[in-house]
């Protein structure tokens, strides 16, 4: 996750929260501290479960109830290792989550036990009422799935009106005083969108947008993709606008997910305009940047298989009905997570090459799609030059 609006303006919003627990500072204590070991952000899926039929859902999921999805009691001895391990953030999500019928009851387990809990939601199922309970169950943000306008984002998920009822539940929950932000995947299909949606958040103070580069799982593909020069030129765009936000007194923050080229490029931006910021942007990455798949990330999936990430359901490190997932975790036998933490030994091609592979490394998952899971990340807009390949 390359927080944009933080490296080109040093504040942010829910990062501030979520992740820096209220440090102000350019390099906040809590970045530092994650660092040093391999305690992850856990992204869970609760079901299989989901009222839309979005065209790109990673998890390909549907209407339907699916059989030997963790039980209650299962969800909460898995909450109360995550707890000991004393994880920095929970992400529910789905499917669409809130199909989960305890979930207010896990999420209160964990908020119980001290852990911070987030939501990854469609939104469309956020009431007033349900807001209340979400607020009350201790979510402390509700990140809303929203991929265009009205026309682009219905055609997305399938469903007529998704998009104001996904606004409309967004609201809601920022009404009920729960952080909350938008979650967009960026395609050929929605880009044009992207200006537009940014001011709707801002207008309605929601302080997050969180773009997401695709990456080809369940029902994505490469073709869905917009090109290297359009991805570029988009980040050139999120820049600016950042500083736009920012200097008009908007407390809405930019991040980028799945791309850790993107920090890289913020930070050669950055070199043009001012050497003291930009090498503190390079010092935040050290922290902050690169694919942290299978180290600070992880992904408990509806049946209790543990994954690299929540887009690589194609490969699984464990069964937390088998063994705890702090064991598997911190004491990894798996032969895939002990080489992602030591990923740069592997790498060749231009990401072997390149002078940055310390603190981006490319995302690895999406190398692999494209037939080397060592090889470039295709969505690499970096030019030879720019990271030192003569």
């Amino acid at each position: 996750m390359i927080g944009i609006t933080k490296m080109v303006t040093g504040e942010a919003t829910v990062s501030e929260y979520l992740t820096y627990c209220g440090d102000k500072s350019r390099i906040p204590a809590k970045l530092k501290e994650a660092s040093k070991k391999p305690i992850p952000v856990v992204a869970w899926n609760l079901t299989s479960r989901c009222n839309l039929k979005c065209v790109h859902c990673y998890a390909d999921a549907n209407e339907f109830p699916t059989d030997n999805e963790l039980s209650t009691e299962e969800a909460k001895r898995f909450i109360d290792d995550l707890a000991e391990m004393k994880i920095p953030v929970l992400l529910f999500s789905g499917g669409e989550p809130l199909l989960r019928k305890d979930i207010f009851e896990l999420a209160s387990y964990a908020t119980s036990k001290g852990l911070k809990c987030s939501l990854s939601t469609n939104g469309t199922l956020i009431t007033p009422e349900v807001a209340e309970k979400l607020k009350e169950a201790g979510f402390t943000y509700v990140g809303v799935s929203i991929d265009g306008l009205k026309e682009t984002n219905d055609h997305f998920r399938g469903v007529k009106g998704a998009f104001e009822r996904a606004l409309e539940g967004l609201l809601n929950a920022k009404e009920a005083g729960i952080l909350t932000g938008i979650r967009f995947t960026v395609t050929k299909y929605n880009i044009k969108d992207i200006p537009d949606i940014i001011d709707l958040l801002a207008e309605n103070e929601i302080p997050r947008f969180c773009l997401y580069h695709l990456v080809p799982s369940g029902r994505a593909d490469f073709k869905d993709d917009i090109t290297v020069k359009q991805r570029r030129e988009l980040v050139d765009w999120l820049i600016e606008k950042a500083i736009q936000l920012h200097d008009d007194g908007y407390k809405t923050e930019i991040l980028t997910v799945d791309n850790p080229a993107d920090g890289i490029y913020v930070y050669l931006k950055l070199k043009e305009m001012d050497d003291s910021l930009a090498e503190t942007a390079l010092e935040f990455l050290k922290y902050r940047g690169g694919d942290n798949s299978g180290k600070r990330i992880a992904n408990v999936d509806m049946f209790g298989n543990v994954h690299p990430n929540q887009f690589w359901w194609d490969y699984t490190i464990g069964n937390i009905r088998q063994q705890k997932f702090s064991e598997m975790w911190l004491n990894p036998k798996d032969e895939l997570l002990i080489k992602l933490r030591n990923k740069t030994a592997y790498l060749r091609g231009r990401c072997g090459k390149c002078k940055f592979k310390e603190i981006c490394g490319g995302f690895r998952l999406r190398a692999l799609r494209a037939g080397d899971l060592w090889g470039d990340d295709p969505d690499c807009y970096l030019t030879d030059g720019e990271i030192g390949i003569s």
